[in-house]
């Protein structure tokens, strides 16, 4: 399993940073009666909102089976909602409490969003929500003055080496490159869950140079891919400079193929009308794999891409 999943914390006093959410919501649990039932949990990405979540799950005391995640990228509207509230009617399968996760949920539709006003201001004693956003200001207000809402903020450097130390101690090396950890932490954008990935990426390269490069090689990569996908979704691009920019991609065809679907799949999410319609028939162009194609294929497939933007 890799180290982010691993180490994810599991209890309130695992987590590192962000002290006056935990010392919070420590303060509202600890309640004998009147206990919040919506929690909204905002920040940007990487940085724990759905690792707050499933900790609210242990500290309620849910069970798994009563533990339900939906993601609005794919769930979005009011037929969600009525599930949600058929499902609350019912008792926990196991314990005494149920939990639903909602991730991303700036993306529930507005329709969706009213129909769940009523829900959480009265849920069933049985009932508790988590709301998880990185943005939160789509969210109607009205939904918002429901909520204990709760900021999660990216970790400094001293609280990123803190979290490193912590799992390289678990994993049982006691010395590891000052240079390396330094890289993680530069890279990582203050996100722990980031910094574990690029750690997973090195931690068992011998050679510091090496390790160095690999993390210089994901940032990169993950800076490219951006960086194409924005002049596809621009259709503004002309191909012969396009090309150059594709031909300075690293990685494995099929790995860059990939990572640019997952990239322009997260556009797409959050898209609606006209630009939706852009992005899906950019995205229609690259589902077929290059593994034996390669580059070559890779270049083919960016190239039909970027003429179906100009449309």
């Amino acid at each position: 399993m890799p180290l982010h999943t691993i180490y994810r914390p599991k209890t309130l006093f695992d987590v590192i940073g962000n002290e006056s959410t935990i010392s919070s919501l420590q303060s509202v649990l600890a309640r004998d009666r009147d206990k919040p039932h919506t929690f909204l949990f905002t920040g940007p990405g990487g940085c724990g909102k759905t690792t707050m979540a499933r900790i609210l799950k242990n500290e309620l005391e849910c069970s798994n089976s009563d533990f339900y995640v939906y993601n609005t990228a794919n769930t979005r509207g009011v037929d969600t909602v009525r599930e949600i509230t058929e499902n609350c009617q019912f008792a926990p399968m196991n314990g005494q409490v149920k939990l639903f996760s909602i991730e991303e949920c700036h993306q529930l539709t507005g329709p969706a969003q009213e129909s769940l006003l009523m829900l959480i201001e009265e849920p069933p004693e049985h009932v508790y929500f988590v709301f998880c956003t990185t943005e939160p200001e789509k969210l109607k207000k009205t939904l918002k003055r429901r909520c204990h809402t709760y900021e999660m903020r990216p970790l400094n450097e001293m609280q990123l080496n803190q979290l490193i130390d912590r799992v390289l101690k678990q994993e049982g090396i006691s010395a590891f490159p000052e240079a390396v950890i330094e890289k993680i932490v530069l890279a990582c954008d203050g996100s722990p869950g980031k910094a574990l990935n690029l750690l997973d990426t090195v931690i068992d390269i011998a050679d510091d140079t090496q390790a160095l490069k690999a993390i210089e090689n994901v940032v990169v990569s993950e800076s490219s891919i951006s960086d194409v996908a924005r002049v596809l979704i621009s259709g503004k691009g002309k191909w012969v400079n396009f090309s150059k920019m594709v031909d300075s991609l690293t990685g494995e065809p099929e790995n860059i193929r990939r990572a640019l679907l997952g990239y322009l799949g997260k556009v797409l999410s959050n898209s609606f009308g006209q630009k939706a319609d852009k992005v899906a028939a950019i995205m229609m162009e690259l589902v077929e794999p290059v593994f034996n194609t390669g580059m070559p294929g890779l270049k083919l497939e960016l190239y039909l891409a970027l003429k179906s933007s100009y449309n």
